[in-house]
C-alpha cells in the first residue's frame, strides 16, 4: 500500500489504483494457468486463429454463413454490450474520512474510474469488431463507413449499460434490483435490435439514436455522480464485486456457493401428502422425492430436462428415438443414485424403518422421480415426431406410463445399501 501525500492529487491516486488493480488481475491470472502451458497452447491457437481469419477475409464463405440472419449479428452485439466488463470507480473502504471530506476528490476518482471502464470497454469492443469484419463486410455487405456506425452506436448503448447497471446497483437491492435490471436490460436490448432491424441503414435513424445515447448517458451520470447521496458503503461493495468479477469466474467450478439459509423451503410448504396411500414405504417415497426436490440438485434435474428436450427435438427419426432411450437410461441411473444416497443418511439409522423397505418403496420412488422430466421430453419427441404441437398432448400419457415402467426396471440396477432388520 502507499501513502496518500501533499503531492498526490486525484490523476496520480487514480493512476495508481488502475496500475494496482491490473496487476493484482494479472497475477491471478498467472497463479490459475501455467505459462508454459498457455505457450503451447497459445501459438498454436494464434496460428489457426489467423488462417481461419485469412479465409472468412478470401476463400469462399460456407452456405451457412451466408444465409446468417441480422437477429443473429444483433444478439452477438447485444452479448457484447452485456458481457464486457462493469463500472470499476477505484474507490476502496478506507476511503471513507479521506475522500468524504474531499468531495471534488471523490468525484474526480468516480469520473476517472467511469472513463477508464469505458476506455476498456470500448477495446474489448473494438476487438471483437475487427474479428468479425470479415462477416460484416461478406455477409451484411457493409462498408467502413458503416462498420464505423455500428460501432459506435454499439459503444454508446455499452455507455448507457455501464451506467444504468452501477446505479441500479447502488440505488436498490433484493427483488427491487433484479426486477429494475431485467426492466432496463430488455427495454435497452429491444431498442438495440429495433435500431438494427429498421433504422441501422439510414443516417438520420443513426444519428439519432447515437446522440440519444450520449443523452440518455449524460443524464444517468450527473444522476449517478452528483445527486445519488448517502451510498458510500454500497458503492464500494458494488466496487469490490467488479473488481473481483475475475477471480469470482475464475473459482466458480472449484468452490461451491454455500447454500442460502431459508426458514420454510419454495417447494411443498405446506407439507402436505402427496400419495394417498399411509404404507411405510409409500410414506418414505415421499419424503425422498420432497427432500430431492428441495435440494440444490433441482437446478440440475432442470438443465438435463432443458437440454435433453433439445436434443430429442432437432435430430431426425429414428435418431431422436435412440437419443431419447439414452437419455432415459442415464436419467434412471442418476436417479437411482440419488435415491441410494437417501438411504445411507444417518437420519435413516434412527428410524424404525422394516426390512427391505428400501426396496419395496424402490418402483415408487423412481417413478415420482421420474414422472417430470420424463412426461416433459416426450411431449417434445411427440411434437417432434407427429410435427405437430397436438403430438404434445400424446407424449403426456406415454411420459405417464414410460416413467412408471422405468420405475419399475430400475431395480435392475444396483440398489447399493440394504437394511437387516428393523431397530
Amino acid at each position: 500500500m502507499f501513502r496518500i501525500t501533499a503531492e498526490m492529487n486525484v490523476r496520480r491516486l487514480l493512476l495508481r489504483r488502475w496500475a494496482d488493480h491490473w496487476g493484482k488481475q494479472l497475477a491471478i491470472l498467472r497463479y490459475t494457468f501455467d505459462g508454459i502451458v498457455l505457450l503451447y497452447l497459445g501459438i498454436p491457437g494464434l496460428l489457426l486463429l489467423g488462417r481461419g481469419y485469412f479465409g472468412l477475409w478470401r476463400e469462399e464463405l460456407p452456405l451457412w454463413l451466408q444465409s446468417l440472419p441480422l437477429t443473429a449479428l444483433s444478439g452477438l452485439l447485444l452479448i457484447l454490450i452485456y458481457a464486457f466488463g462493469g463500472l470499476v470507480l477505484y474507490i476502496e473502504a478506507a476511503d471513507v474520512l479521506f475522500l468524504k471530506q474531499r468531495p471534488r476528490w471523490l468525484k474526480g476518482m468516480m469520473i476517472g474510474g467511469t472513463l477508464s471502464s469505458m476506455l476498456g470497454s470500448f477495446t474489448a469492443i473494438g476487438a471483437c469488431f475487427v474479428l468479425i469484419a470479415p462477416l460484416l463486410s461478406r455477409v451484411y455487405d457493409m462498408g467502413l463507413p458503416d462498420i464505423l456506425v455500428l460501432l459506435a452506436v454499439t459503444c454508446g448503448f455499452k455507455t448507457v449499460h455501464l451506467l444504468l447497471s452501477n446505479l441500479i446497483n447502488v440505488r436498490w437491492s433484493g427483488w427491487r434490483q433484479m426486477v429494475l435490471k431485467s426492466i432496463a436490460f430488455s427495454v435497452l436490448g429491444g431498442s438495440f435490435t429495433l435500431w438494427m432491424l429498421r433504422g441501422m441503414g439510414s443516417p438520420a435513424a443513426s444519428a439519432a439514436t447515437l446522440i440519444l445515447c450520449i443523452s440518455l448517458a449524460l443524464l444517468l451520470a450527473w444522476i449517478r455522480f452528483f445527486r445519488l447521496r448517502g451510498r458510500f458503503d454500497a458503492e464500494i461493495r458494488e466496487d469490490e464485486r467488479q473488481k473481483t468479477s475475475l477471480t469470482g469466474m475464475l473459482l466458480s467450478g472449484a468452490v461451491d456457493r454455500p447454500p442460502a439459509v431459508r426458514t420454510r423451503p419454495w417447494l411443498f410448504r405446506r407439507g402436505g401428502r402427496l400419495l394417498r396411500s399411509s404404507k411405510p414405504e409409500d410414506r418414505i417415497a415421499e419424503t425422498a422425492f420432497k427432500s430431492f426436490f428441495r435440494g440444490p440438485e433441482l437446478k440440475l434435474y432442470g438443465q438435463f430436462t432443458l437440454f435433453s428436450c433439445i436434443a430429442v427435438y432437432f435430430p431426425a427419426y429414428p435418431v431422436n428415438l435412440i437419443v431419447y432411450a439414452a437419455l432415459l437410461v442415464l436419467l434412471v441411473y442418476w436417479l437411482n443414485g440419488h435415491r441410494r444416497s437417501f438411504f445411507i443418511r444417518d437420519l435413516m439409522d434412527i428410524l424404525p424403518v422394516a426390512e427391505h423397505t428400501e426396496y419395496r418403496c424402490a418402483t415408487q420412488l423412481m417413478a415420482l422421480l421420474l414422472y417430470p422430466a420424463v412426461v416433459v421430453i416426450t411431449c417434445v419427441l411427440g411434437a417432434a415426431l407427429l410435427q405437430a404441437w397436438w403430438g404434445a398432448l400424446v407424449g403426456i400419457p406415454a411420459g405417464l406410463l414410460i416413467a412408471r415402467v422405468a420405475g419399475t426396471m430400475s431395480r435392475l440396477f444396483p440398489s447399493g445399501y440394504r437394511r437387516t432388520g428393523s431397530l
